[in-house]
């Protein structure tokens, strides 16, 4: 499902603070980062990841020691991790242990290999087909969620009730949410809540009003500030990443 997501605040030092301080060479490419956690067999590859230095030299990634301002839980990371605000969870290397500014492109499997996406502007193939050529998985896409109904849901006719839900992307900051009830044919907007940065959950809510029994579709998507808007459908890729298209939760009105 869509479990695999979370919001926090972190507390930490800029990568880059850390990056000067050691000093950077010209000619620098990359930065890979490594954790203390281990693969379980044998068989499986060495958990490295790496970032462009552009981006590892930029003022968003850090090295956070606080999650929601106590110490980072222990599966969370603990006792420091790297943070890339607007990037796929992928490059959050945990219990970071070392790092290392290198001067080619990172070779390792979870770069080269995995979490690799087709290497164009919508990050997709027609479904079915395998990509002529991959990248590796980058920015988070524009996405919302309904989170006060669950799929089957049931609500009462002529009772009003307040839906809720947040959205995100990978940086720009969430312009508008609409939801709509009819299939897409018509949309409202909904009541964005407090704006805790570009890079945070964006709650919103809306007052809703079930007119008919029956089932009913409700949707929900998101603009962000660039303008960028959910996709209607879902625009495949092998691995199915990336994925953001436009949410429906099926309920009933009794």
């Amino acid at each position: 499902g869509n479990g695999s997501v979370g919001n926090a605040r972190w507390t930490g030092i800029p990568l880059k603070a850390v990056l000067e301080h050691a000093g950077v060479q010209a000619g620098a490419k990359q930065v890979t980062f490594r954790g203390l956690d281990h693969p379980v067999l044998p068989t499986t590859p060495e958990f490295i990841k790496a970032l462009g230095i552009d981006l590892a030299l930029s003022d968003e990634p850090m090295i956070a020691w606080a999650m929601n301002d106590a110490d980072i839980p222990f599966l969370n990371g603990y006792p420091i991790k790297l943070i890339v605000p607007g990037y796929f969870g992928t490059y959050w290397v945990k219990h970071l242990s070392e790092i290392e500014v290198i001067d080619h492109t990172f070779e390792g499997y979870f770069m080269e290999k995995a979490y690799r996406v087709p290497d164009n502007d919508c990050q997709c193939v027609p479904p079915g087909t395998v990509p002529d050529k991959t990248r590796p998985i980058g920015k988070l896409k524009v996405r919302s969620f309904i989170t006060s109904l669950q799929p089957g849901a049931k609500v009462k006719l002529n009772e009003p009730i307040t839906l809720r839900g947040f959205a995100f992307d990978g940086g720009h900051g969430i312009q508008s949410v609409e939801v709509s009830e009819d299939g897409g044919r018509n949309w409202r907007l909904a009541v964005l809540g407090e704006s805790l940065g570009n890079y945070s959950f964006r709650e919103w809510t809306l007052q809703w009003l079930p007119r008919e029994k029956g089932k009913v579709g409700l949707q929900v998507r998101a603009t962000n500030g660039q303008g960028e808007q959910q996709p209607v459908k879902v625009l495949w890729n092998p691995a199915i990443y990336v994925k953001n298209n436009i949410e429906t939760t099926p309920v009933t009105v009794v």
